[in-house]
């Protein structure tokens, strides 16, 4: 009996010992990192959601990382084989203490060659020929950085120049790098450029030997500072002495999709350490919950308009719907709020708040979700009340104008011939007033003759008088 407990007891201190590394461990990436850097944000590509955030809406000065929308511009204009000229004035306008790869006046390159070279060398040589070869200047340029930036979403971004050298009236957030970012990842042609490690250039007129170079991201590659990234896909860095080191960077795990920036370190190995801990705590304190399709019923809504209903929505949750979410939940405990009974014509953006039950048996709210709409157009639908709504066609719109006309009319009819009637009615009883007066006053006629005939009878005669 001892023997047994004294093996169990020994395998029991065993599991402890290899168990409370691996406890340290992952309580270690659960922890929320400290950050030193001015700003510093770690964002899901997939659901937007922010896991980490620090000063993320404070204006600071980008440096190289403005190259993301320079790389981004130059692959949306297309004709990434055709070549152009590089000119002087950019030659001249190049700070030879900056990162650049040698162009010279009149060297012919390809603009596929020079996307590499901006996004892995930072080539402010490279950044200005895109802007030249993609808006004829460099001002024109800037006015289609900013606009677009505006058009993705980052509102508090103003570019200034396209390779990063400092200006004071340029300026970004770490919530909007993150942003741009994010949009420009989804475009297949960026991720490519964004997530190689090295590249060599074409031969040109001027240089026959080619040009090779290798990311300035350290997160790509081995370096004295021991700070490759294994789950990292890219990363643009930036530095000038005005804004400190730069970086923002993404990183992929069993389908999720990480975006960093670290703002204002002190140091580069700062930065690229805080990355790193942010990433890992993205990845380790944080899911992705899907939310399937099918927690919404098929579900149709009417649309109404002065009371009638003009028409019916079909709404459903959009396939690939995901929230990120750092709490366990229990199975099966999703839920979505209710939907409204009817919408006004003009409502837009209709939403549900999906919610789930945690451990402790809370309701927890992940998110909200904008649903997908199709339009169903009706011909008779109930209205609030019970009563049947006809929409009229054309020909019941044309009889009922009809009917409208013939009512004025019959209007006008009715209000002539009760004129008539009134005048036919005044008429007459002036009539019969003029008559009776006239009778009135034959009576009276009648009455003084007949008075005077009997005055006359009753005179004495003049024989009477003198026999008397």
């Amino acid at each position: 009996m001892k023997r047994l407990l004294t093996v169990s007891l020994a395998i029991f201190l065993i599991l402890a010992f290899f168990a409370i590394p691996f406890m340290a461990t992952t309580s270690e990436k659960n922890a929320i990192p400290e950050i030193a850097s001015g700003a510093a944000l770690v964002m899901d590509k997939e659901t937007g959601a922010i896991l980490y955030k620090k000063n993320i809406d404070q204006p600071l000065s980008p440096a190289d990382t403005v190259q993301i929308m320079t790389v981004l511009l130059g692959i949306e204009a297309g004709n990434l084989d055709s070549t152009f000229t590089v000119t002087s004035e950019i030659v001249n306008s190049v700070d030879r203490e900056g990162t650049h790869i040698s162009l010279t006046a009149g060297e012919t390159v390809c603009r596929k060659d020079l996307l590499y070279a901006t996004m892995l060398a930072s080539a402010a040589d490279a950044a200005k020929t895109i802007a030249q070869s993609v808006s004829g200047s460099e001002k024109d340029f800037v006015d289609k950085m900013n606009q677009r930036a505006k058009e993705l979403g980052a509102e508090n971004t103003l570019f200034a120049n396209p390779d990063g050298t400092y200006d004071k009236n340029q300026y970004t957030t770490a919530k909007d790098l993150a942003v741009l970012m994010g949009k420009a990842l989804e475009n297949d042609t960026f991720r490519t450029v964004f997530s190689q490690s090295s590249y060599t250039m074409g031969k040109t007129n001027k240089n026959v030997t080619g040009r090779s170079f290798t990311t300035l991201c350290l997160l790509m590659k081995n370096s004295d500072m021991k700070v490759k990234y294994d789950l990292a896909i890219g990363g643009k860095t930036g530095w000038n002495q005005e804004s400190g080191y730069n970086l923002v960077s993404a990183a992929t795990k069993e389908g999720r999709t990480l975006i960093c920036v670290v703002l204002n370190a002190e140091t580069s190995k700062q930065r690229y350490e805080e990355t790193i801990a942010l990433f890992d705590y993205g990845f380790s304190a944080y899911r992705n919950v899907s939310v399937p399709t099918n927690l919404l019923p098929p579900t149709e809504i009417p649309v109404m308009k002065d009371g009638i209903i003009v028409r019916k929505i079909s709404v459903s949750i959009p396939d690939g719907t995901y929230f990120s979410t750092n709490t366990e939940f229990q199975d099966g405990t999703l839920s979505v709020s209710s939907l409204p009974n009817y919408l006004n014509e003009g409502d837009t953006n209709l939403r549900l708040t999906v919610s789930a039950k945690d451990l402790n048996n809370n309701t927890v709210v992940l998110g909200t979700v904008i649903l997908d709409v199709e339009t169903k157009d009706v011909a008779l639908e109930e209205a609030p009340g019970g009563e049947k709504v006809v929409t009229p066609s054309a020909g019941a719109k044309a009889w009922k104008i009809i009917g409208t006309i013939l009512l004025v009319i019959l209007c006008i009819i009715g209000g002539i011939l009760l004129l008539a009637a009134l005048l036919f009615l005044v008429s007459y009883l002036q009539r019969r007033k003029r008559q009776a007066l006239r009778r009135r006053r034959l009576e009276e006629q009648r009455s003084e003759e007949q008075a005077e005939l009997e005055a006359r009878q009753n005179i004495p005669t003049g024989r009477r008088h003198r026999k008397n």
